[in-house]
């Protein structure tokens, strides 16, 4: 018997064609209603994109969105294997936190330490230049967080010298052009760069 005869025998027992339409129905209303299957046609939330977890079961991918900017930030570090590519996270939980631009002091760790590559020998978990380096912090988190509270003027101590000012200003406050020349320039190409992974 020909695969053809076959074809053409099944297609004429009611019974099977029973069952074949019943399949096809019921197919039907699992990918109308099955939540995995929404998922394929819902979009990512704008700013985010998805992201492959090894282990995790397709079917819940779509519950694992990451903020296009973390993504950004590694980019940024990983392109030559430095230490604060891990942090990404943390600078822009700091940034939302304070509400300062996400890209400003991923950009100053570039230019200060070379993300964290060179960071100070004489204060521990100090990439940022804070404090002349002489301010300890018990961690990268820690110090992410403290250089973006300043920057946005929320600290009572410091916020004569950033609060209110734009972005230039707040940099050229940070390290003064009498200092380091072109500094504000300097971070503002990094941020770019950062923007543009």
């Amino acid at each position: 018997m020909t695969k053809h005869t076959l074809y053409t025998k099944t297609l004429r027992n009611p019974f099977l064609q029973m069952a074949y339409k019943t399949l096809i129905l019921f197919y039907s209303f699992y990918m109308m209603f099955s939540s995995s299957a929404f998922a394929l046609q819902v979009e990512a939330p704008e700013g985010k994109s998805f992201i492959e977890i090894e282990g995790i079961d397709p079917m819940f991918r779509d519950d694992l969105v990451v903020d296009e900017r973390i993504e950004k930030i590694q980019s940024f570090y990983k392109r030559y294997n430095l230490p604060l590519a891990a942090h990404a996270a943390d600078f822009i939980a700091s940034a939302d936190h304070y509400e300062i631009d996400w890209k400003l002091v991923a950009a100053i760790g570039m230019i200060e330490s070379t993300g964290g590559k060179f960071a100070c020998s004489t204060a521990t978990y100090s990439a940022f230049g804070w404090g002349s380096c002489k301010i300890n912090f018990d961690s990268y988190a820690e110090s992410i967080d403290v250089i973006s509270k300043n920057l946005a003027g929320q600290n009572p101590n410091t916020a004569y010298h950033y609060a209110g000012k734009d972005l230039r200003g707040i940099l050229e406050s940070y390290n003064p052009p009498s200092i380091v020349p072109n500094y504000a320039d300097k971070v503002m190409k990094q941020m770019k760069i950062i923007e543009n992974q």
